[in-house]
């Protein structure tokens, strides 16, 4: 198994500061998980809100790119339902050049309603305009010359001349939860983000029933809030808010997988606290790597995707838990991982 970075750049509501700042101390940190090892920098995408959530990932991946060597970079996700396909087509290609292949493309079908009620996209189009957006940029990607008429895409003779350097296209990814988006991912041969989520048994039963084999495809797991100090109450003093900001934003947005976030004080004292089925690992290296060995050693995954960046945690103590993690933690993962 792999460990890859999952993050997003975001204010802590409570002590918000120069975004401008935020952003370069959290670029830093992805340069730094280039040196330390770390498989993935995979950076999702919200918009409008009051953490002020990035809300474009590729500026952001591109960046981080042109300063790293071997990190693949990613989006995990990008709420495709909102873009142009052809455009977004264009822009992973133009970062796949930029980073000499490293790049992958993981999408999520379902935005928030506030979300789509500002884009003018209603929630009922999403599923079907991410799958059709899908298929244009394989298009793009692969085909010389293309015409494509759908039901939300109108295109005639389109020719990219900008590809990307992985052939036939950068690893797609779809951020399955529901059983018809699985089904679908599975059907269409794409990875599976969110892996070990309320979707991965259908995906797996649609690969099978597609006559895919699950050995073949890639399976990286939800965000694992994480963070690891010399003790286990500093660990919790750093991360606590951090974390239950980060559920609270969904919580507030109306997330059907997000409810009843205790408040501060309690929120470390909740058995199993997490995201998604995911339980946040804070504590020390002792505990955590006791903790994810006893949550993944076996688990049908080939890469966690860790969240260390939390809105508001110092970024110093940010990059003294990667580096821990890198040197007590990473070496051992190697071996884990079971069947899919």
């Amino acid at each position: 198994m792999e460990a890859g970075i999952a993050a997003t750049i975001r204010q802590l509501p409570s002590r918000p500061r120069p975004l401008a700042e935020v952003y370069r101390e959290q670029i830093e940190g992805y340069v730094l998980a280039d040196k330390l090892g770390f498989k993935h920098l995979w950076l999702a995408e919200h918009h409008f809100a009051d953490d002020a959530h990035n809300c474009s990932a590729m500026p952001v991946l591109a960046a981080v790119a042109a300063q790293t060597q071997r990190i693949r970079v990613g989006t995990y996700i990008i709420l495709l339902a909102f873009h142009n396909p052809i455009l977004v087509a264009e822009d992973a290609a133009t970062l796949d050049l930029i980073s000499n292949g490293r790049f992958d493309l993981a999408v999520g079908a379902g935005p928030m309603p506030a979300e789509c009620e500002v884009f003018g996209v209603p929630s009922s189009e999403t599923f079907a305009r991410t799958y059709e957006g899908l298929e244009v940029i394989q298009k793009c990607w692969t085909e010389e010359v293309f015409s494509h008429h759908g039901k939300y895409f109108q295109f005639d003779n389109v020719r990219m001349t900008t590809k990307p350097v992985q052939r036939p296209h950068p690893p797609i990814w779809m951020a399955a939860a529901g059983p018809q988006s699985a089904t679908k991912a599975a059907q269409r041969g794409y990875n599976l983000a969110m892996g070990m989520g309320p979707g991965h048994a259908t995906y797996v039963e649609g690969l099978r029933a597609a006559g895919r084999d699950p050995a073949q495809q890639q399976f990286c797991s939800g965000p694992i809030g994480i963070h690891i100090a010399d003790t286990a109450e500093q660990a919790w003093d750093e991360a606590e808010e951090p974390l239950q900001a980060w559920l609270a934003f969904y919580q507030r947005r109306g997330a059907p997988f997000v409810r009843n976030v205790p408040p501060l004080g309690e929120f470390r004292r909740t058995p199993n606290i997490g995201f998604v089925g995911m339980p946040f690992m804070v504590g020390t290296v002792a505990d955590v790597g006791e903790r994810l060995r006893a949550l993944l050693y076996k688990a049908p995954l080939d890469e966690m995707g860790l969240y260390f960046h939390a809105p508001g945690i110092p970024i110093e103590s940010v990059k003294k838990s990667m580096t821990l993690f890198s040197k007590h933690i990473l070496p051992d993962i190697k071996d884990w991982g079971g069947p899919k």
